[in-house]
């Protein structure tokens, strides 16, 4: 049994969408396959941070989840002996860049400490990973860079029954810092309920929206309410700006839309379309999300259609067996 170490950033981090879904929800399934997880919160305070680089010596891997080091740090990981590799899935590298430049500056000092003892990296997109591969030109990852994208158990979501509806419901899942995604498309929904009388939406977030221009039931946020709260929906939408920021995102909201059956309309940013290929409609101007939601509201056969090859495709491809078994080939690399 090979022996992995985990660096949570953080005790709140072990309750994030990011930690859970992505390498805790592995530890039972990564067992079977011979590798034992131990998950371990990075101290706060310096000298723990560096007993716990230290400790490192005895794992066969070690994985930093989304964690960008400090330089101290990421020399005494080095000097531990350990196989680092990053998993990743969003675009952390850039997230400071909105504060001053002492605080960009300390960020670009820890990107560069920690690829420098980085020996492979997993990455949600090939977005991300490209941007490792260009940051990684000066010192190559000698374990390489490997796509994994962010998975759910499929036998944990119910699947919708689409049925014929005279009022038909939108669903949108999300969090408080993403709620202005969701208001970028106020208008498309305004325009839409002059043709779709009782069109209605539902919003799972920890935080309720403002001034919604349709009938809106706000629910939330738990791991118990979403997974029910989504078959309320008919359609599950996902508008998404384009920047740097959201071009690393994983396109997860999707990801669960697809696994409770629903069909989606997406906006054409990063991994957006090829999740939702086949199982929705991509849109970007108002009048696109306009026309795709009156098409989709009155067609039962083409939710239904769509619903079902979305969740064929999550039971494939974006299921945790699946990660555990592209997780394995990185781990059989890394620990020898």
């Amino acid at each position: 049994m090979k022996r992995v170490l985990v660096y949570a950033p953080s005790n709140r981090f072990l309750q994030e969408a990011s930690l859970r879904l992505r390498l805790l929800a592995l530890v039972e399934p990564m067992k079977k396959r011979g590798f034992e997880w131990t998950v371990e919160v990075r101290p706060k305070l310096p000298w723990g941070r560096a007993a716990l680089a230290w400790r490192a010596r005895r794992f066969d891997a070690v994985i930093l989840q989304r964690k960008w080091l400090d330089p101290f740090e990421a020399r005494l990981l080095r000097r531990s002996g350990a196989r680092v590799v990053m998993d990743i899935d969003d675009a952390t590298m850039f997230h400071e860049t909105r504060l001053g430049i002492v605080a960009r500056f300390r960020l670009e000092r820890r990107v560069r400490a920690t690829m420098n003892v980085l020996d492979a990296v997993s990455a949600g997109n090939t977005y991300l990973g490209d941007i490792f591969t260009e940051k990684a030109a000066a010192r190559a990852l000698p374990l390489g860079v490997h796509i994994i994208p962010t998975t759910v158990n499929p036998a944990e979501y119910p699947v919708k029954v689409h049925q014929q509806t005279a009022a038909p419901r939108l669903v949108w899942l999300g969090s408080a810092s993403t709620l202005k995604y969701l208001a970028q498309s106020f208008d498309a929904l305004a325009t839409a309920a002059r043709c779709v009388p009782g069109l209605a939406l539902t919003v799972i977030c920890d935080k309720a929206p403002e001034t919604v221009p349709i009938p809106v039931e706000f629910v939330p946020w738990s791991l118990e309410n979403e997974k029910k709260a989504l078959l309320n929906g008919d359609i599950g939408i996902a508008p998404t700006p384009r920047d740097r920021w959201t071009l690393g995102k994983c396109g997860f909201k999707i990801v669960q839309y697809l696994a409770a059956g629903l069909p989606v309309i997406a906006s054409p940013v990063g991994v957006n379309g090829s999740i939702a290929e086949g199982a929705g409609i991509l849109a970007e101007s108002p009048e696109q999300w306009r026309e795709a939601i009156v098409r989709l509201s009155g067609d039962v056969a083409l939710r239904r259609d769509f619903g079902a090859l979305g969740r064929k495709r999550i039971e494939e491809a974006f299921c945790i067996e699946r990660a555990a078994d592209l997780w394995s080939e990185v781990l059989r690399k890394v620990a020898g």
